[in-house]
C-alpha cells in the first residue's frame, strides 16, 4: 500500500513538473502577478468558507460546552483539513484529529460523533451543490454536453459514497473499530478514554439522526454555502487573467472539478485531482 501511495504522489508531482516546463516558470509568475489583489480576495473567500464549515460542525454538537469557543473549533477544523490534505485517508483522518484537539472541553464521545456527522453533512452539502451546478450549467453550455453521462456517473458515485457512509454509521462503527484495533494490538487504542468513548459515540450517532434532523439540515446548508463560494473564486481568476468568463462556466468548472476530486479522494494533498481536474475542464 505504501508503494502505491508513493507512486501516486510521484505521478501527481510529475504533473506539476510538466506544467511548469510546458508553460515556463516566467509565464506562471506573470500570471500570478496578473492575479494581483485577486489572490488576497480569494484567500478571504477561503477564510469565509472555513468559517461556514466550522459553523456546520458546531451545529452537529448537541449540548455544546460553554467554555469551548468558536475560535478553538475553527483551529481544530483547519488542522484536521490539513491532515486530510497530506494523507491518503479518504478525508477521514483529519476528523479524528479534530476530535482530539477539543477533547479537553468536549467529551471524546461527543467529539467523535460530531466530526463523523459533520463529514456526512459536508458530503451532502457537496452533493447538493453538484446537483445544482449540473442543472444550471449543463443545459447552457453546448461544449459540455458530451460530459453529461460522465457527470451523472460521478454524481452517482458521490451519492453512493454518502449513502454507504451513513449506513456504516448505523452499524456502531466506533465499537467495531475498537474491537478490530484490539485484535491488532494497536497500542494507542488501549487508552481507557477511547474504549469508553467508542460505545457512547455510537449511541450519540444514532440519537442525532433520530432526533436532530433540523440540525443536520442546517449543517448541510452551511457546507453548501461554503462549496458555493468556489465558482466565485474561479470567476475572479478568469477575469483577472483576461480569459472568457461567465458565471455558467465558473459553476461548471467547479462542479466538474469536485466530481473528479470526489472520484480520486484517496490521492494525498489532492495532487492533480483538484487543480488538474479544473484545468482539464477549462481546456474542453
Amino acid at each position: 500500500m505504501r508503494r502505491l501511495q508513493t507512486l501516486i504522489i510521484l505521478l501527481a508531482l510529475s504533473f506539476y513538473v510538466w506544467f511548469v516546463s510546458r508553460f515556463g516558470l516566467l509565464d506562471v509568475v506573470r500570471y500570478v502577478r496578473h492575479a494581483g489583489w485577486g489572490l488576497a480576495f480569494t484567500i478571504s473567500l477561503e477564510t469565509i468558507a472555513r468559517i461556514a464549515n466550522t459553523a456546520g460542525w458546531r451545529l452537529t454538537i448537541t449540548n455544546y460546552p460553554a467554555n469551548l469557543t468558536f475560535g478553538e473549533l475553527f483551529v481544530a477544523r483547519v488542522s484536521g483539513e490539513a491532515i486530510d490534505y497530506v494523507t491518503p485517508s479518504a478525508q477521514l483522518g483529519g476528523q479524528f484529529v479534530m476530535a482530539m484537539m477539543v477533547r479537553a472541553k468536549l467529551a471524546m464521545a461527543a467529539g467523535l460523533a460530531s466530526v463523523v456527522i459533520a463529514s456526512l453533512a459536508e458530503a451532502l452539502g457537496q452533493i447538493g451543490f453538484i446537483m445544482g451546478g449540473l442543472v444550471v450549467g449543463l443545459p447552457l453550455e453546448a461544449g459540455m454536453h458530451r460530459l453529461f453521462f460522465a457527470a451523472i456517473g460521478g454524481l452517482g458515485i458521490a451519492v453512493a459514497l454518502a449513502g454507504g457512509f451513513f449506513a456504516i454509521q448505523m452499524k456502531r462503527p466506533f465499537s467495531q473499530l475498537w474491537r478490530l484495533a484490539a485484535k491488532l494490538e494497536v497500542p494507542q487504542m488501549a487508552d481507557p478514554e477511547l474504549i469508553a468513548a467508542a460505545g457512547e459515540a455510537d449511541t450519540r450517532l444514532i440519537d442525532f439522526y433520530e432526533n436532530h434532523g433540523g440540525r443536520l439540515l442546517a449543517a448541510c446548508c452551511c457546507y453548501l454555502f461554503a462549496w458555493a463560494l468556489g465558482p466565485i473564486e474561479i470567476f475572479i481568476y478568469l477575469r483577472l487573467l483576461h480569459q472568457p468568463a461567465t458565471w455558467t462556466i465558473a459553476v461548471l468548472v467547479e462542479t466538474m472539478g469536485l466530481l473528479i476530486e470526489r472520484a480520486t479522494f484517496l490521492i494525498p494533498a489532492k495532487l492533480v485531482s483538484q487543480e488538474g481536474g479544473k484545468a482539464l475542464i477549462l481546456s474542453m
